[in-house]
């Protein structure tokens, strides 16, 4: 009840000041039809704002401005096609707070509707509700959705639409993949910069502005959902990790509060993982995916990521580590079509044993993690195939897997690899 209070005094600065007492709002999107008296009315007022009388032009604005959102749909004609310069000039002036007020009493009808009975019109929000509810559909029809977080996901969506920066993002989705992945980046790169400003050098000393602002839940859950929406088209820059964001604004925390606002959030971050393509943004997923407790997509993640030609050697090494850690047997498989990939992930040096300053180097192949992997996940023992632990000897358990981990020496990967080719013989 306390954030319900909260989200509606966060959306008060969309409204004018409302009065001591004021009626519960109908759920029904209906009860905000402007009637035709009132639109007939509104479109007179915007002509007068036109009259060679300067008293009855700001008459007509002032009664205009007290129509509120009722004069909206007129203001934006008037604002967008009068041939009237000083018509389209008054009209620009009053449509954003008859705008701010329809969106106001838009988002009021929307909470109101606690049952989801209604459809409403509001940017973004179809799209929204079908990943929460994780709706099936075949050839365009609903075959199944999930609706208990279908009132948490109205709590969750009204803070998204109340934030002009995220109402923008909102706005563009349902449109053209290319256009919402440009506001995405364009987003994010800005949520980088408010967390980072740039330092600014006045009279030849380096000063940061004094305003630097963390990004809030409200705009990493709408980044989220642009960029899912956005799909293959959309390459994140480079220049704004995301992870940053994420810690910056407690989306971790609120993700695995184990409430209804954390399962909505984790159902806009499953969905924005089962997008990612870019190797640095399924990296960042399949860290955050495994830090939220979802392992099947932490693990999924992890094998498309070992996949990726375009990722570097070392996101494909975490991504082994990842795999032992969440991983099963089920992905065996798919390692397998790794273990002939001879790319070098990580050179292991070592001491040569009674010679002092010499080093013995040992690449350690994608192959080669391919198979440890699938031998720790099979409960086999990468020792046995002839695999030299680094760690051997300094306490770590073997459940502190990473890809450094084991080399296999030079002359002895292909019995390696024979060993196992005959156990996987014997278990199918």
């Amino acid at each position: 009840m306390l954030r319900k209070s909260l989200l509606f005094v966060a959306l008060i600065g969309l409204a004018t000041p409302a009065p001591a007492v004021a009626p519960s709002p109908s759920p029904d999107p209906k009860s905000l039809i402007v009637t035709e008296t009132e639109l007939a009315k509104a479109r007179d007022l915007v002509q007068k704002l036109g009259s060679e009388q300067y008293a009855e032009r700001e008459e007509a604005e002032l009664s205009l401005a007290n129509m509120g959102r009722l004069a909206r749909v007129a203001l934006l004609d008037g604002a967008n096609n009068d041939a009237n310069a000083e018509v389209r000039s008054r009209c620009q002036g009053l449509l954003p707070k008859a705008t701010t007020l329809e969106m106001k009493a838009r988002l009021e009808v929307f909470l109101a509707d606690a049952d989801g009975k209604f459809e409403h019109d509001l940017a973004g929000w179809n799209q929204f509700r079908s990943i929460v509810r994780k709706e099936w559909t075949l050839l365009g029809h609903h075959i199944w959705s999930d609706r208990s977080l279908d009132k948490e996901a109205r709590m969750v969506f009204a803070e998204l639409i109340s934030t002009p920066a995220n109402r923008h993002i909102l706005f563009a989705i349902g449109g053209q993949q290319s256009e919402i992945g440009s506001l995405a980046a364009a987003r994010r790169q800005d949520l980088y910069s408010q967390k980072y400003p740039r330092v600014v050098v006045v009279g030849g000393v380096g000063r940061r502005p004094n305003v630097q602002r963390d990004p809030t839940q409200a705009d990493i859950i709408t980044l989220l959902l642009a960029e899912t929406q956005a799909g293959t088209s959309f390459i994140p820059p480079r220049s704004a990790p995301i992870s940053i964001l994420f810690q910056a604004s407690g989306f971790y925390q609120a993700a695995t509060a184990g409430n209804d606002r954390g399962k909505v959030i984790q159902s806009v971050a499953s969905a924005w993982f089962d997008t990612r393509h870019d190797p640095l943004d399924m990296y960042y997923a399949m860290n955050l995916a495994s830090n939220m407790g979802l392992p099947d997509q932490g693990s999924q993640l992890a094998i498309r990521l070992l996949q990726s030609k375009a990722a570097v050697a070392s996101y494909r090494g975490m991504a082994a580590t990842t795999l032992v850690r969440v991983g099963n047997k089920s992905h065996v498989p798919l390692l397998e079509k790794m273990m002939t990939d001879n790319t070098v992930v990580f050179t292991a040096r070592k001491a040569v044993a009674g010679k002092p300053g010499e080093v013995e180097a040992h690449d350690i192949q994608l192959r080669d993690i391919a198979v440890v992997v699938s031998l720790l996940i099979s409960g086999q023992k990468p020792e046995d195939y002839g695999f030299v632990d680094q760690y051997k000897g300094n306490g770590s358990p073997v459940t502190n897997y990473n890809y450094t981990r084991y080399y296999v020496p030079e002359g002895q990967r292909d019995a390696a690899m024979t060993k196992w080719k005959e156990w996987r013989a014997k278990n199918p």
